[in-house]
């Protein structure tokens, strides 16, 4: 049985955590990659490496730029900078060389902190009527949601997928997704509690911006709109898939 096959049959059934590597010297990754190995037989290390998004944990060099660095950071919970030789690390950081036990301890850390976010088991069942759900509030995730959370549970994931690149109410997520309203309602909760949720509240309406906008049918407007909606959101997954 290979490693992979190993970490699957020893953990049954308890998600495996998601580390990713971007723009490192090939040396450096394979190194990263020989110590993901060194602990695969532990059971309390649940880390694999992976090469495409989205991930639990990134590691990044330092000369990324910032736009870079905010890309990444919708697309993995936490992010490690390497740094150069003996320079003074600050929070998210490690200096050069690589090491096993200090990389393995940031991961651990990760792993607790991921742990710590609510998710909805760990919720009573009146948790999701503490969020306002309306058209004047809109939600879009700060980044991507952590594999514990999720569950490999897809409805989630075609959630979060919507969330992150689109500012939506949770009628329009309903709406989109097909989902039932409560359990759309469920998972902003969460994601909310999570501190993963931006929320937005418009501005009241003016009232003769409510007249003109009384002339189209609120049937015909929604429907134009999630159609013009989906059809962007099939562009961007078409654009990160190739």
């Amino acid at each position: 049985m290979g490693v992979s096959g190993m970490q699957e049959w020893r953990r049954q059934g308890v998600p495996i955590l998601r580390l990713g590597v971007y723009t490192l010297p090939a040396a450096e990754a394979a190194v990263i990659q020989t110590i993901v190995r060194l602990y695969a037989n532990d059971i309390a290390f649940p880390w694999t490496l992976v090469d495409m998004p989205p991930y639990d944990a990134l590691i990044i060099d330092s000369t990324a730029t910032e736009d870079e660095r905010r890309e990444l950071a919708l697309m993995a919970g936490a992010v490690l900078t390497l740094t150069r030789m003996n320079a003074d690390e600050l929070p998210d950081t490690m200096a050069r060389p690589i090491r096993a036990d200090r990389l393995k301890k940031w991961l651990q850390d990760i792993e607790c902190a991921l742990q710590e976010m609510p998710s909805e088991l760990s919720m009573d069942g009146q948790a999701c009527a503490k969020l306002e759900v309306s058209d004047s509030v809109r939600f879009m995730l700060r980044r991507w949601p952590s594999t514990l959370l999720l569950r490999n549970d897809p409805h989630k994931v075609e959630m979060a997928s919507l969330l992150l690149r689109h500012e939506l109410n949770g009628i329009e997520l309903a709406e989109i997704s097909g989902l039932p309203p409560v359990q759309c309602a469920r998972f902003l909760q969460v994601l909310q509690s999570a501190g993963l949720l931006e929320v937005h509240v418009a501005p009241d309406v003016p009232a003769h911006a409510e007249v003109s906008r009384s002339t189209e049918p609120a049937g015909a407007a929604r429907s134009n709109f999630v159609k013009s909606l989906i059809d962007g959101i099939r562009r961007g997954l078409s654009l990160r898939a190739s």
